[in-house]
């Protein structure tokens, strides 16, 4: 069975489909509708998106509108056994929210590569959310701004963790 992922960060939309995933899109701010029927993406509101997919993928500017957008509630509408992956800005995620949904199992993992403070303090309750839950956690360098990453980048790397751990059920390399 194929998995739908989510979330409208072209090049990350633009690769999902080659591994049999379905696409769907929520976007805060009005844009252009060639851009979603280009990858063939189904629009759908942040509710029912929650609700469908698998594995929600965040690629949105910090803006009023995205602020806090994924909270305690958010999360919730999640399914159970989802995966969300932060891959926009600090201040998009609820940190305690996404915690607290890891912690009790609802989140079957997610990936975060920004935090609200940078470099996220000591009190960030990521970083307490426990062995068991810090094991579906992989925290990843951003990736380069770069049009295509250098060879020697860390993301290819961090990448490939992440689809172990999460995808695959795999433990990932380098751990520290």
């Amino acid at each position: 069975p194929s998995r739908r992922f989510s979330g409208l960060g072209s090049p990350v939309a633009q690769a999902f489909p080659n591994a049999g995933c379905r696409i769907c899109d929520f976007d805060p701010a009005p844009r252009d509708a060639a851009v979603a029927k280009k990858i063939e993406a189904q629009s759908l509101s942040l509710s029912e998106l929650l609700a469908s997919a698998d594995v929600v993928t965040l690629h949105v500017p910090l803006s009023p509108a995205t602020k806090g957008l994924i909270d305690s509630a958010q999360l919730e509408k999640m399914k159970r056994g989802g995966i969300l992956i932060q891959a926009s800005r600090g201040g998009i995620v609820d940190e305690s929210a996404l915690a607290a949904a890891l912690k009790s199992g609802h989140l079957a993992g997610a990936a975060i590569d920004v935090y609200e403070s940078e470099p996220p303090p000591p009190s960030n309750p990521l970083l307490a959310i426990g062995a068991e839950a810090a094991r579906r956690l992989p925290f990843t360098p951003p990736p380069p701004r770069v049009p295509r990453p250098p060879a020697d980048s860390p993301f290819p790397a961090s990448w490939s963790n992440i689809e172990k751990l999460l995808l695959r059920n795999e433990p990932p390399e380098n751990c520290v």
